[in-house]
C-alpha cells in the first residue's frame, strides 16, 4: 500500500494520529511505503510559520478569540470562502508530489489538509480514494466537505451530526482516533508507582494539559497541595520547560508527595497507574485516557474544540468539570472518596475505548482501494 499522509503541526494530536496510522499500515503491511507530509511547511514554509505561530499564540494568549473564530466559521461564509482560495493554491502546489509518489490512498489528519484532498478531488479530478480523520469528539464544518470516501470519527454521536450536515452515512466510520500500536500494552500499576518512588496504596492524581502542558497546572496543583485528604500527585508537563521549572519549585514546598516528569513517551503506562486524569480535554489526551481507563477531571479547555469535547465527556458520564480550576479540592476530594462512581466513570471509559482504532482504519483503506481499483479496470475496459 502507497500512502500519503498530509498533516499540519498545530497542537500534538494531528500529527500523533497520522505517525500511528503510520505505524498501523507498517504493520500490517510490512511492503508498504508511507509518507507523512507537514503540508503548510511542504508547501510555503513561510506561511506555515506565519499560520502556526498565530494559532499557538492565539490558544496561549487570547484563547477567548480562538473560541469565537471556532464558532464563526461553522455559518461565516466570508472566512470559508477566503481559506478555501488559499487552500487551493497550495492543493495545487501537492499534485506534483503525488504524481511522483503515485499514491494508492490519501489521508487527511487536520481540517485544512482535509478541503485540500477535496480541492484535488474535485479541481484537479484525481480517482484516488480519500480518507480524512477527525481529532476530536465533535465534527466542525471546516473537516466536512464532498469528494471524501470516508470518514473516520472518534465516536457514534458524530456520525448522526454529520449526516444532518449532509454527509453521506456510508462514508462514516466510528473507528475511533488511532494511537501507536504498543499503546494498549499492559503495564503492573503497583511496580509503575514504585519505579517513581510513590506509594501503589495512596490515590494517585495524574496532571497533563497536551503535549504544549498547556492550561492553568501550577494554579491547580497548589491548590490540591492545600488539600487535607491524602493523595499523592504525578505532573506531566510535556514540552513546557517554564511550567517544568515552575513546578519543581513548588513541589519543594508541597505537603504532598509528588512527581513532576517533562516529555515521556510513557503516558499509556502513567495513566494505568493513577486513578484521575485531570487535563484539558485535547482529542488525543481524550482517546488515551478511555483505552488506559482512567476517569478525566477536566479544565481550561480551548474555547470552541476542547469545550465540544468535553460536553461529549460530561454527556457520556467519563469525566467530571473543574471549570477554570479554582476551588477544585472539594470536587477532586468527593470524587476521590466515591469509589462506587469512580468505578462507574472508568467502566464506560472501557466501553467508550477504541483500542484497535488502527487496524479497523487499515482495514477500510484496503477495501477502498479494491474499490477503486476495479472501478478504474471496469473503466478502462469500457473505453
Amino acid at each position: 500500500m502507497k500512502t500519503l499522509i498530509f498533516s499540519v503541526a498545530t497542537g500534538g494530536g494531528h500529527g500523533h494520529a497520522a505517525a500511528a496510522l503510520k505505524n498501523h499500515i507498517q504493520l500490517n503491511d510490512p511492503n508498504s511505503k508511507i509518507e507523512i507530509i507537514d503540508t503548510l511547511k511542504y508547501v510555503n514554509p513561510i506561511i506555515d510559520k506565519v499560520v502556526i505561530g498565530s494559532y499557538l499564540n492565539t490558544i496561549k494568549i487570547t484563547p477567548s478569540l480562538f473560541g469565537k473564530l471556532y464558532y464563526y466559521t461553522e455559518s461565516g461564509e466570508g472566512i470559508s470562502a477566503i481559506s478555501s482560495k488559499f487552500l487551493e493554491l497550495f492543493s495545487y502546489k501537492l499534485l506534483p508530489l503525488i504524481e511522483e509518489f503515485k499514491p494508492d490512498v490519501l489521508i487527511a489528519t487536520h481540517a485544512f489538509t482535509a478541503e485540500m484532498l477535496s480541492i484535488l478531488r474535485q479541481k484537479f479530478k484525481l480517482s484516488i480514494p480519500s480518507v480524512v480523520i477527525l481529532t476530536d469528539y465533535a465534527p466542525h464544518s471546516f473537516w466536512l466537505h464532498p469528494f471524501i470516501d470516508a470518514y473516520i470519527v472518534s465516536n457514534e454521536d458524530m456520525k448522526e451530526e454529520m449526516i444532518s450536515r449532509g454527509i453521506l452515512g456510508e462514508t462514516i466510520y466510528p473507528l475511533g482516533i488511532p494511537v501507536k500500536p504498543d499503546f494498549v500494552k499492559k503495564y503492573n500499576k503497583t511496580e509503575t508507582l514504585e519505579e517513581l518512588d510513590l506509594d501503589p496504596n495512596i490515590p494517585t492524581l495524574l496532571i497533563m494539559g497536551g503535549s504544549l502542558g498547556m492550561g492553568k497546572i501550577s494554579e491547580i496543583y497548589q491548590e490540591l497541595s492545600q488539600a487535607s485528604m491524602e493523595f499523592q500527585i504525578l505532573v506531566v508537563t510535556g514540552s513546557n520547560k517554564k511550567l517544568y521549572a515552575e513546578l519543581t519549585k513548588l513541589k519543594n514546598e508541597s505537603p504532598k508527595r509528588s512527581v513532576i516528569l517533562g516529555f515521556t513517551k510513557d503516558v499509556n503506562k502513567y495513566m494505568q497507574a493513577c486513578d484521575l486524569l485531570l487535563t484539558k480535554p485535547g482529542g488525543l489526551t481524550i482517546t488515551e485516557a478511555l483505552i488506559s481507563q482512567i476517569p478525566l477531571a477536566l479544565f481550561s479547555p480551548i474555547p470552541g474544540q476542547e469545550e465540544q469535547n468535553a460536553e461529549f465527556l460530561l454527556k457520556h458520564n467519563l469525566a467530571i468539570d473543574l471549570g477554570s480550576g479554582k476551588n477544585c479540592v472539594t470536587i477532586i476530594e468527593k470524587i476521590l472518596s466515591d469509589k462506587a462512581y469512580l468505578k462507574t466513570m472508568k467502566q464506560n471509559c472501557s466501553k467508550m475505548a477504541k483500542p484497535y482504532s488502527g487496524d479497523d482504519i487499515c482495514k477500510v483503506l484496503h477495501s477502498l482501494i479494491e474499490k477503486n481499483e476495479k472501478y478504474m479496470k471496469n473503466k478502462k475496459s469500457s473505453n
